[in-house]
């Protein structure tokens, strides 16, 4: 692992032990950086700021939960496809829904965040369907972003609940 690397990784090791025993504002960039043992200018070279970092935590996470969705991925309609991962991705945001709460009231008005959250859900859903119907993509996926948006804004976010308002959702597919 180069150097630039291995002060990635300790960065994001360190900000995850701070968010998920401080909280995120209680957490500063300075103790993060004094965890990792590097200067508050290199933390800065990594990341342009503390939701970076966050966003980039939660991302690391994400991608160990989006493996195991996809190996346990039998469905072929998209609307079973959808509830499969939605299964997954609503537990996972659930579980951290007051850091998702704060990404998303930073980056959910930003077209390359929300760019890149569409694309992957599309490729998931629709990767072995290359005949779809691109209106009806777009209506499933948001009903999975809205439901998921909707869930979020609640006081105590429930998977199954979130889980169920999209079946019914998708069930007209």
């Amino acid at each position: 692992m180069s150097k630039h690397a291995d002060t990635h990784q300790r960065i994001l090791e360190a900000a995850w032990h701070f968010f998920t025993e401080q909280g995120f504002n209680d957490t500063s960039t300075r103790q993060i950086s004094a965890a990792s043992n590097i200067a508050v200018g290199t933390l800065f070279n990594h990341f342009s700021d503390k939701v970076a970092i966050l966003e980039a935590c939660l991302d690391d996470k994400f991608n160990d939960v989006l493996e195991r969705a996809k190996e346990t991925d039998i469905h072929r309609p998209a609307r079973l496809k959808i509830n499969h991962y939605a299964q997954y991705f609503y537990q996972f945001y659930c579980l951290h829904h007051r850091f998702y709460k704060v990404l998303f009231s930073q980056r959910l008005f930003s077209q390359p965040f929300q760019q890149q959250h569409m694309e992957l859900i599309q490729s998931l859903v629709f990767a072995d369907q290359p005949q779809f119907n691109k209106v009806k993509a777009a209506i499933l996926l948001d009903c999975y972003f809205m439901t998921l948006l909707y869930g979020l804004g609640a006081e105590t976010p429930n998977t199954k609940l979130m889980l169920r308002t999209l079946s019914q959702k998708v069930s007209i597919f």
